[in-house]
């Protein structure tokens, strides 16, 4: 008779648990996109894709204060950023067709509380086959925080 007490326990306290984890407040985890900004809508840059240049192949790095800005990235348009506030992911993407334009998502996976930004560039007709530059300003990043950078043309 023990035997059937205590499989008959632990069955209960597993519907217990169970009911509870959908019940109680428990939520699912889920990534919320954080909106990101760009030189052209916080400094007034135009074409950044084109008119930006950095020594980068098929890759990305995080800028993280003027002096890098200053040293690595050629262009146009060269502003002061605000890098109390932010930090600039920037890579290079060439293409075997051009673009359309270019779409950011950027998010903080909640499992692993690591950023990561996916970079979206629409195709066009055209037979251009250009290599181009995106960048996201970010959110300050914490120091030595690493960033997932995912590039998709579509």
């Amino acid at each position: 008779m023990k035997p059937l007490v205590y499989s008959t326990g632990l069955l209960l306290a597993a519907t217990v648990l169970n009911g509870c984890a959908t019940k109680c407040g428990v939520e699912p985890c889920t990534s919320t996109p954080v909106a990101v900004k760009s030189l052209e809508s916080e400094y007034g840059c135009r074409d950044t894709k084109r008119q930006l240049d950095i020594n980068l192949n098929q890759t990305y790095t995080v800028i993280r204060n003027q002096a890098d800005f200053d040293r690595l990235v050629t262009g146009d348009c060269h502003p002061l950023i605000d890098f109390s506030a932010y930090d600039l992911i920037i890579g290079k993407k060439g293409l075997s067709s051009g673009t359309s334009g270019i779409t950011y998502t950027y998010q903080r996976d909640c499992a692993t509380n690591r950023p990561s930004l996916h970079v979206a560039f629409g195709r066009s007709i055209t037979t251009e086959a250009p290599n181009l530059t995106y960048h996201a300003l970010v959110p300050k990043l914490a120091a030595e925080e690493q960033v997932t950078v995912e590039v998709e043309v579509r």
